[in-house]
């Protein structure tokens, strides 16, 4: 079966499993998202889905976990690198769905079905995956983990400008340290932001801002950092991106915040 094809058939099954357990699905219109569904959530969250189809050699699954360009150059591959939350893995030889968090590998991954000559505690065993023992998914590690990963981001784009960067391990709220040129140290959290209304927003929640003296918010809608003071807002501040209003004074320009404009208040 042809390629494409073959990813239709799964997707077809997965969608028809998923509306047989009454588990709310949506298919985007259009071909610009690189997630095939969105799955709702006994909770009411909304999840991110792409559908791959598992292949089943020495006794293991194996999914590609990245997307296939072609071009005038041949195939290019590129990660999905937080553009979604969850893969449903399809096995037909199996006729079986495991459920894989995008945080969960970096380049490949493979799910072990049978007993291997030797065991090693870096099996990823398929049966731990299956779709009963992981739906719904824990909304908890979902957010730790998505979130060690965005700190992750913001540190490699600070080291970037080369700003010598330590990543806190036990103080309450501060995520990262920068020391500057003159030995002294800001201390900074970092946080998801979303693109809504043509603004990124963020939610500074509970956190102590006396203690802190900088927030950047990574947008991974837009994949950009941006820098904000823990002084220059009051409950909450709205970057703006999209320039479709009205031009007041009081509007927040996000590209005024951009991390690569203001990284020199760092130093």
């Amino acid at each position: 079966m042809q390629t494409h094809l073959r990813g239709d058939a799964t997707e077809a099954t997965v969608i028809a499993e998923l509306k047989r357990r009454a588990i709310p699905v949506s298919k985007p219109v259009g071909d610009n998202e690189r997630y095939d569904v969105l799955v709702e959530t006994p909770e009411n969250r909304i999840l991110r889905v792409q559908i791959k189809t598992g292949r089943l050699t020495d006794g293991k699954i194996d999914f590609h976990t990245r997307s296939q360009h072609t071009n005038s150059t041949g195939n290019s591959y590129e990660k999905y690198d937080g553009d979604v939350d969850y893969f449903f893995v399809y096995t037909p030889e199996l006729e079986t769905i495991h459920v894989v968090g995008e945080w969960e590998f970096d380049s490949s991954m493979k799910l072990r079905v049978e007993e291997p000559e030797q065991v090693h505690h870096t099996i990823n065993w398929a049966e731990e995956y299956e779709f009963d023992e992981r739906w719904p998914p824990q909304s908890d590690d979902c957010n730790r983990a998505m979130r060690s990963q965005i700190v992750d981001t913001v540190a490699a784009e600070l080291k970037r400008h080369e700003l010598s960067v330590a990543r806190s391990l036990n103080l309450d709220g501060c995520d990262i340290i920068v020391e500057s040129d003159g030995k002294q140290f800001q201390r900074i959290t970092v946080t998801p932001g979303w693109l809504r209304d043509g603004c990124v927003t963020f939610d500074p929640g509970s956190t102590d801002r006396e203690r802190l003296d900088w927030f950047v918010v990574y947008a991974a809608e837009l994949k950009t950092c941006y820098l904000v003071s823990s002084d220059e807002f009051d409950k909450s501040i709205s970057l703006r991106v999209d320039d479709d209003v009205q031009n007041r004074p009081q509007i927040n320009w996000a590209e005024e915040y951009e991390l690569g404009s203001r990284v020199d208040q760092l130093t």
